[in-house]
Order: C-alpha cells, then sequence, then structure tokens
C-alpha cells in the first residue's frame, strides 16, 4: 500500500513540474502566406522578457519545377526546408508583434544540357512551419544562446498560393 501511494506521490509532483515549466501556449495562431517558392508568417508573441530576439521560420515543404520550352532537364520534386530570419524587440508584458518573416527561395532547378542554370517557374507546396525564438546574439565568438520558444505548426493539406492556415501549432522549447 506504501508502494502505491509513493508512486502516486512522486508521478503528480512529476506532472507538476512539468505543468510549471512548460512555455505559455500560443493564443492566437500565426498567419501564415504562401508567395509561391517562400512562406510569410506573421503574427504576435505573448510571455517573452524585454530584449531583441531573432526568429528563425523553417519551412518545409515540396519542390516543384517545371523548366518550361527552353530545352530544360526538369527536376523530380523534391522535399525542402527554406529558412529566413527576423530580429524584433520586445517589451515584458507586451505583446511582441513580427510579420514579413519570409523563407528564402529555393536554388534554382532548371538546368540546360550543357549545365548551365536556366530561368524555371518554381512553386513549393508546404506542409509544416517552424519559428524558433532566441535571445540576439551579441557576442559572435559565443556560442549560439538557446531558444526560448518554439512554435511549430502543421497544415492539414499541403499549401497553394495564397493564406495558408495552420491545422495545429505547438509551443516548446526547442524545434
Amino acid at each position: 500500500m506504501r508502494k502505491d501511494s509513493f508512486i502516486t506521490v512522486c508521478a503528480l509532483a512529476l506532472l507538476g513540474s512539468i505543468a510549471i515549466a512548460a512555455p505559455p501556449p500560443v493564443k492566437k495562431l500565426p498567419s501564415f502566406n504562401d508567395n509561391g517558392a517562400t512562406l510569410t508568417a506573421s503574427g504576435h508573441l505573448m510571455g517573452l522578457a524585454a530584449g531583441d530576439y531573432e526568429l528563425k521560420l523553417s519551412a518545409t515543404g515540396t519542390e516543384s519545377t517545371v523548366c518550361g520550352d527552353a530545352g530544360g532537364v526538369e527536376p523530380a520534386p523534391k522535399e525542402v526546408v527554406l529558412t529566413g530570419t527576423v530580429v524584433i524587440s520586445a517589451t515584458a508584458d507586451v505583446p511582441a508583434a513580427y510579420a514579413d518573416l519570409v523563407s528564402a527561395a529555393p536554388e534554382p532547378g532548371c538546368l540546360q544540357a550543357e549545365g548551365e542554370p536556366i530561368a524555371g517557374q518554381q512553386e513549393v507546396s508546404f506542409t509544416k512551419a517552424a519559428i524558433e525564438i532566441r535571445p540576439v546574439q551579441t557576442d559572435p565568438e559565443a556560442a549560439p544562446l538557446k531558444p526560448v520558444r518554439c512554435i511549430q505548426c502543421s497544415f492539414m493539406q499541403a499549401t497553394v498560393d495564397g493564406p495558408a492556415k495552420p491545422a495545429s501549432c505547438l509551443t516548446m522549447y526547442t524545434c
């Protein structure tokens, strides 16, 4: 009987410490927009201490390229992870807004027979996105600062050009 009580008390203590240590939940989902070959994110962050923060967007999707009639060789669709960053300033106890957090465009995927790159039509259908929030690193020699929060979102269906509403977002300490 004592052993069962001890295990129950330990389990409740562990659950309580996890609940206290968890990052604040996302009150409102970030807004995303599929720009064709890039993904843009915007929104508000709650519960940050005053200071400057770097937000890094990592957008995962499938890239398709159409090389056209210029004699290009069309590559097979492939999964890509595109990143972009923006720096924001936060004031304690005030929601910090961010906008225009844009992923980079994928590398050109069309090559002529001689191996020279040519212009092509690129499209990325995004399936998930993560926003990592960490304090701005002031000393370039020091190790990177740990993230204070990570928001991981998934889309119910792969995105198509225009607004992309995530099906769910989860807030954690690491991405």
